[in-house]
């Protein structure tokens, strides 16, 4: 019995096993016990009592085991390939995949194909001894991630919800409270590079000039400062190529995310990006369907020079042949196409400045007319519209309020009938998807339907959930904006007062007050006739002035 057992011993001895530990983020939740360190020691403990040689130790923490894109996974995979291990062991089979797609092209493909057996030690699960369970572990591990993966996304957007910060880093210019992790407070030591960022782009500069200025001035980067906390410890690769003076090199793209950022006016922000189970990152949302929760910690900017900032990198275009930004640029559009209306010299000698189409411009009379219009009219057509608007608005102020009202609600009895209506359906429709998908994990559980019918019929009732879920949102958000209506038609109607004897337009004042001028254009009898729209802020009609030539 001895002789055997050495036997067999020595036997084992020359089996290379590769020890495998995966533990994400979610899976903090199964305690101490599923931690890197201890499925290591576990692991190494059971190799030693079997008399295999431990080949190798891979490890991936952090990482979902719905992917096979893990650092480690990917190393003992290519080791696997060039013949160095005989045997995979892992915790459980779940920390090998938790997607039963993968899973059976491991088990069934990989393993066979490499001469590799894989055993799951606390499961049981051992490809030289299959007991027809394998792939039902598969399936139960893929329902488990993503059943767990729902109660932490659900846990995750009540916090956020609820105003609480979840990020694992606080945004440049902020730190974490020291009593509440989840809540933001300003950082003396970042906090005024922040607040300057903002005021040079409130003052029309953009990132590429903004981010000359941090360097002349020596400001480091986030990076460093991130490092100096002992946040992180990236070096970026200016840092890299030019040593210290890469530490005050900043990038466009950060620049770009922190005039963005709606933190800055103590909004927290979540829900940016859109994921999807087993396939992961699909795009980003759209602002709008962020999930944003106001006034939430100390802003670092004011409302007023968020939204100016937020406009001019909207409308900031290139400067034209002088080297001038225009005051109407990205304002004035063609009324036929749609296309900007580009500036330039009509008549090199006595340097007219024009306005006219870009698609004409670029590609000729079969594609749109030329909608000409010198820059001089414009500007007094504009000019003289804003000094009226504010006379009337002093001269009138209730009958200005009722126009706005009008304006802006136009039709918006019937649009919120419907609205409420298309709402109460979704919502109906929602309760009952609800039913029914606790009524097909019933019929699965109790085997009325095979896996594969679950799945299917799991995956359609959830793809509709989510749209209807999307759908009712956005209706919610109509409907509430109503009463946010009424107050921008009084601060409109306070701001357009201020400019009743203005003698010259400026940039900025143009895109406190106007969203968009468009220019029409008509041929009759041989004459250009050329409307011009303008369309005020907080006004969806357009006032309008012919101009004919």
């Amino acid at each position: 019995m001895d002789s055997n057992f050495a036997a067999l011993q020595q036997l084992h001895s020359n089996f290379r096993v590769a020890i495998y530990c995966r533990l994400s983020k979610d899976d903090n939740l199964d305690g101490e016990s599923a931690s890197i360190h201890n499925q290591r020691d576990m692991l190494e403990t059971w190799c030693q009592e079997h008399g295999y040689t431990v080949a190798g130790v891979y490890a991936d923490d952090g990482y979902s085991g719905l992917y096979m894109d893990r650092p480690d996974f990917q190393r003992m995979l290519a080791d696997c390939k060039q013949g160095k291990i005989d045997i995979v062991v892992t915790k459980d089979m779940s920390r090998l995949t938790r997607n039963s797609t993968h899973s059976g092209q491991l088990r069934d493909e990989f393993f066979p194909k490499h001469h590799i057996r894989y055993i799951g030690v606390t499961d049981g699960v051992d490809t030289g001894k299959d007991d027809g369970l394998i792939a039902f572990r598969s399936v139960f591990n893929e329902i488990y991630s993503k059943d767990i993966g729902k109660k932490v996304h659900s846990s995750y957007v009540i916090k956020v919800k609820k105003g609480k910060f979840t990020g694992c880093i606080a945004p440049f210019g902020y730190m974490k409270s020291p009593e509440d992790k989840n809540f933001l407070i300003p950082d003396k030591d970042t906090a005024w590079i922040v607040q300057k960022i903002f005021s040079w782009a409130a003052e029309g500069h953009g990132t590429n000039w903004i981010r000359r200025r941090l360097e002349d001035e020596k400001i480091p980067a986030p990076c460093w400062w991130n490092r100096k906390k002992g946040l992180r410890n990236h070096v970026t690769k200016w840092e890299k190529e030019y040593g210290e003076k890469g530490i005050y090199m900043w990038d466009f793209s950060t620049i770009k995310q922190i005039l963005a950022n709606p933190v800055y006016i103590g909004t927290i922000a979540s829900q940016k990006a859109d994921y999807r189970f087993k396939v992961g990152w699909i795009g980003d949302k759209k602002p709008e369907e962020w999930i944003q929760v106001e006034n939430v910690h100390e802003p670092l900017v004011d409302m007023d020079t968020y939204n100016l900032v937020q406009e001019k990198v909207k409308m900031r275009k290139r400067p034209d042949a002088w080297g001038n930004y225009g005051i109407f640029a990205g304002l004035v559009k063609c009324g036929e196409c749609g296309s900007t209306m580009n500036q330039r010299v009509a008549n090199a000698k006595a340097k007219t400045r024009i306005l006219t189409c870009a698609k004409y411009n670029r590609y000729g009379v079969a594609h749109c007319s030329q909608h000409r219009l010198e820059l001089d009219t414009l500007y007094q057509i504009v000019l003289e519209q804003i000094r009226s608007c504010a006379a009337l608005a002093l001269a009138d102020e209730t009958k200005v309020m009722e126009e706005l009202r009008k304006s802006c609600q136009c039709d918006s009895e019937e649009e919120s009938r419907r609205i409420k209506e298309k709402l109460s359906e979704g919502e109906c429709r929602l309760s009952e998807l609800d039913i029914l998908i606790s009524k097909l994990y019933e019929d699965w559980v109790a085997g009325r339907i095979n896996e594969t019918n679950f799945t299917r019929m799991m995956e359609k009732a959830q793809t509709e959930q989510e749209t209807l879920q999307k759908k009712a949102d956005t209706m919610r958000e109509r409907l509430n904006g109503a009463a946010k209506e009424q107050e921008d038609n009084s601060k409109w109607l306070s701001l357009i007062r201020q400019y009743a004897d203005i003698k010259e337009l400026d940039r900025e004042m143009l895109h406190l007050l106007i969203k968009e001028i468009v220019v029409h254009e008509d041929m009759a009898e041989r004459k250009r006739n050329t409307t011009v729209e303008i369309h005020f802020n907080f006004m969806k009609q357009g006032s309008q002035l012919t101009v004919k030539s």
